[in-house]
């Protein structure tokens, strides 16, 4: 098990990896290391290519979850719009998640109607 705390042993998790659902795994683990410690736009493509290789699908719900967020955080509301919905359509998303996201959609929608006015 790597270190979740260690961001080299999550990078060396990523090179060790021997298949791609390893390798999306670690850089899963990799991206929410990033997005907790506020590096949104380093979590992006960590996220994305972990997601494009293949997670389990309670883990890709939640790496869709965290996507969205990063990419509202780094104000690319668009795609966090695309990205929660995708999240809320699948049918391993958690109540709790649903709720977060659905609340991140309303800031959303919030924050364009603020622009568009």
């Amino acid at each position: 098990m790597t270190s979740r705390r260690d961001p080299k042993r999550l990078q060396q998790a990523v090179a060790n990896a021997r298949t791609d659902r390893e390798r999306a795994v670690a850089l899963y683990q990799l991206a929410v290391f990033h997005d907790n410690n506020g590096r949104e736009a380093i979590a992006l493509p960590n996220y994305r290519r972990a997601i494009s290789l293949g997670l389990d699908a309670k883990t890709e719900v939640r790496a869709l979850a965290w996507l969205a967020s990063s990419l509202y955080k780094t104000d690319q509301s668009a795609a966090a719009l695309r990205c929660s919905q995708k999240a809320i359509a699948a049918s391993h998303c958690p109540e709790k998640l649903k709720q977060f996201l659905e609340s991140l959609q309303r800031r959303i929608r919030r924050k364009r109607e603020v622009k568009e006015s």
